[in-house]
C-alpha cells in the first residue's frame, strides 16, 4: 500500500496554454518530473507563503504557486523559439485538415462528376444564353438566326455530358492532391483496392483527426508547380 501511495503522490497535470505551460502536483512529483528544481517553493525560507518564482532544471524562469496543502501551480511561459515552432505545426495541421477537405469534396464516381457537370452546366449556360439573347444590356442581343444556333449549340453540348464517357486520369488525379497528404491517399486507395476491387474509385479519407505525422514536402497540389 505504501508503494501505491507513492506512485500516486508523483502523478502531476500538465496542459498547454497559448502563452505558457502549466502544471500541477506535489513537491516531490514536481521535481521528479523535471518541472522544477528542488527549490526554492512557497513557503521556503526566505520566500512568500503562496507565490515565488524560480527557474527550472533548464534555467527557464517559472512561476510557483501553492494550489493546496499539499500541491503547487507552476507556470512557464513559452520562448520564442517555442512560439514559433507551435505556430508552425499549427499551419501545417490547418493545411492538412484543407486538404483532407479538399479531397474528400471530389465526386467520388464518375456518375457524381455528370451530374455536378450537367447542374454546373445548365446554370452556366443559361446565363450566357440570357446574357445573349434576352437584350437586357442596351438591347444588344444575337439575331434571331444567332439565337436558334446558340440554342441549338447549348443543347448539344448538354447532351454530350449526358451521355460521352467519363473517365477518371489517376496521373490527374494524383497532380491534384496536395503533397501533404498524397501519401496517405494512395496508402487509403491501395487499401480499398485490395479490398473491395475496382468496384470504388476513387476512395475518401476517414476525417481528419490531429496530430497526424506531416510529410515534410509544403501541402500544395503537385501539378502547380509543372
Amino acid at each position: 500500500m505504501a508503494a501505491s501511495n507513492s506512485n500516486r503522490s508523483l502523478v502531476i497535470t500538465t496542459e498547454d496554454y497559448p502563452l505558457h505551460r502549466y502544471a500541477r502536483g506535489t513537491r516531490e512529483a514536481l521535481i521528479h518530473h523535471g518541472i522544477t528544481r528542488d527549490g526554492p517553493f512557497p513557503g521556503d525560507p526566505g520566500e512568500k507563503k503562496t507565490t515565488c518564482k524560480a527557474v527550472d532544471p533548464s534555467g527557464r524562469e517559472i512561476s510557483i504557486r501553492r494550489a493546496s496543502k499539499t500541491t503547487f501551480s507552476v507556470f512557464r511561459d513559452w520562448s520564442e523559439e517555442e512560439k514559433a515552432a507551435m505556430d508552425a505545426r499549427r499551419a501545417r495541421e490547418q493545411a492538412v485538415e484543407r486538404a483532407h477537405a479538399l479531397v474528400n469534396s471530389w465526386p467520388k464516381s464518375a456518375a457524381s462528376f455528370r451530374a455536378q457537370v450537367v447542374d454546373w452546366a445548365d446554370y452556366t449556360l443559361g446565363l450566357l444564353e440570357g446574357r445573349l439573347i434576352d437584350g437586357e444590356n442596351g438591347g444588344y442581343r444575337l439575331s434571331d438566326d444567332g439565337a436558334r444556333r446558340l440554342e441549338g449549340l447549348v443543347d448539344e453540348l448538354i447532351a454530350l455530358i449526358r451521355t460521352e464517357t467519363i473517365v477518371m486520369d489517376q496521373r490527374l488525379r494524383d497532380g491534384y492532391i496536395p503533397s501533404c497528404i498524397l501519401k496517405a491517399v494512395k496508402a487509403a486507395e491501395e487499401s480499398a483496392l485490395t479490398q473491395y476491387g475496382d468496384n470504388v474509385v476513387p476512395f475518401p479519407l476517414a476525417p481528419y483527426r490531429p496530430p497526424l505525422r506531416l510529410d515534410s514536402a509544403a501541402c500544395s497540389p503537385a501539378l502547380k508547380g509543372e
